[in-house]
C-alpha cells in the first residue's frame, strides 16, 4: 500500500511538472479601433502565429485608441505587444519630446514594420485647395495617436492652425461623411474610413511638398519621410499626390520571456507575406521586409527573444539593436 501510494505521489509530481497541464502565454496585443486596418492586420498576424504556437503562445488582439495608447500600455505591462510608431517608441526608450525627462530604457522592437502616409483630406466646395487653406478650417483631430503628433508637428513647423475638433476615430468618420467638419487625417493608402466617407463625400487630397517636409525636418528632425501616392488609389485622386509618411513597428518589453518572443518572431516571420498582404497599409508599406525595415527604421533595441531568433535565419544584428541583457 505504501509503495503505491508513493508511486502515485511521483505519478503524479512528473505529470505536473511538464507542459501538459500549462496554460498558453497570453499576448494581450494592442491595435486600434476595429474600423481601421491596423485592427485587421494585428489580427491576421495573431491568427497565423496562434496556429503555429497553439498551446504556447495565445494573442490577443486589443482595441485601443491608438499607437500612442499602446505603446503606454506596453510601457506598464497593461499590453504584452503593442503596434506604435517607431519615432514615438524611440522617444519614450530616450526620454524625449512627448516623454521629456522621462525615459523607459525597458521597451524593445520585435520589427520595423510598414511606412504608410498621414494623408490630409479635405470635402470638396469647402475653400481648401492645399495644405495651407487647412488654418482656421474644422479639422478632425484625434488626441493621443501618433498620427495626431506627426501631422500636427508638420501644421507647426509650417504654421499652419486649423480649428482642431478632438473626437474618436469612429466620431471622426462619422462627421466627414456628415459634413460637420472641412477636413482631417488618415493614414494610408488604401484607408477603409477614406472609401466610406467617399461614398457620400466629394474629397480633396492635399499634398505637400519636397520644400515643406525639408523646413518640418530642420524643425523634427528624422521626421519627414516622403511617400507618393499613386494617381487614382481613390475615385477623388486623379494624380499622384506626395505625402509626409511615417513608420510602424510593434513593441514589446523585457519583461516578457525570451522564448516567447523568440516563438512570436519566427512564426511572423515565416508568414510574412500572407501577414503584410493582409491591408494595404502593410503590403505597399513593405511589412514582410521584417528585418530590413527594422534596420532601417528602428533605433530602440530587440528584445532578446527578437534577436536569437533573427540570427538564427541568418541575419547580422546591429550594433544600435543589441539590447543590453544580449551583450
Amino acid at each position: 500500500m505504501k509503495k503505491t501510494w508513493i508511486l502515485a505521489v511521483i505519478f503524479l509530481a512528473t505529470v505536473f511538472s511538464t507542459d501538459a497541464f500549462a496554460e498558453a502565454y497570453r499576448i494581450k496585443w494592442g491595435a486600434q479601433t476595429p474600423r481601421i486596418a491596423m485592427f485587421t492586420y494585428v489580427a491576421t498576424l495573431a491568427r497565423y502565429v496562434n496556429q503555429d504556437l497553439k498551446g504556447q503562445v495565445s494573442i490577443v488582439p486589443m482595441e485601443t485608441s491608438g499607437l500612442l495608447d499602446n505603446l503606454v500600455r506596453v510601457s506598464r505591462g497593461l499590453c504584452q505587444v503593442g503596434l506604435t510608431n517607431n519615432i514615438g517608441a524611440y522617444a519614450m526608450y530616450k526620454g524625449i519630446l512627448e516623454f521629456e525627462g522621462k525615459p523607459v530604457p525597458t521597451i524593445r522592437s520585435l520589427w520595423g514594420g510598414y511606412v504608410g502616409p498621414i494623408m490630409n483630406i479635405a470635402i470638396a466646395g469647402r475653400g481648401i485647395e492645399t495644405m495651407h487653406d487647412l488654418h482656421g478650417k474644422r479639422v478632425g483631430f484625434i488626441p493621443g495617436t501618433y498620427g495626431a503628433i506627426i501631422i500636427k508637428r508638420l501644421w507647426d513647423s509650417l504654421g499652419i492652425k486649423p480649428d482642431l475638433k478632438l473626437m474618436g476615430t469612429s466620431a471622426t468618420i462619422d462627421a466627414m461623411k456628415g459634413g460637420t467638419i472641412d477636413a482631417y487625417y488618415r493614414i494610408g493608402p488604401l484607408d477603409a474610413s477614406v472609401l466610406e466617407i467617399e461614398a457620400v463625400q466629394k474629397l480633396k487630397f492635399l499634398g505637400t511638398t519636397k520644400e515643406e517636409l525639408a523646413i518640418m525636418e530642420k524643425a523634427f528632425p528624422n521626421h519627414a519621410i516622403p511617400y507618393i501616392l499613386p494617381a487614382k488609389t481613390y475615385r477623388d485622386q486623379p494624380n499622384d499626390v506626395m505625402f509626409q509618411a511615417y513608420t510602424c513597428g510593434d513593441y514589446t518589453n523585457t519583461s516578457v520571456p525570451e522564448d516567447v518572443i523568440y516563438k512570436i518572431v519566427k512564426s511572423a516571420y515565416s508568414h510574412r507575406k500572407e501577414i503584410a498582404d493582409t491591408v494595404q497599409v502593410t503590403k505597399v508599406g513593405e511589412w514582410a521586409k521584417m528585418f530590413e525595415q527594422t534596420v532601417k527604421y528602428v533605433n530602440v533595441p530587440l528584445h532578446k527573444g527578437a534577436v536569437k531568433a533573427y540570427t538564427e535565419l541568418g541575419y547580422k544584428i546591429p550594433d544600435k539593436l543589441i539590447p543590453p541583457e544580449a551583450k
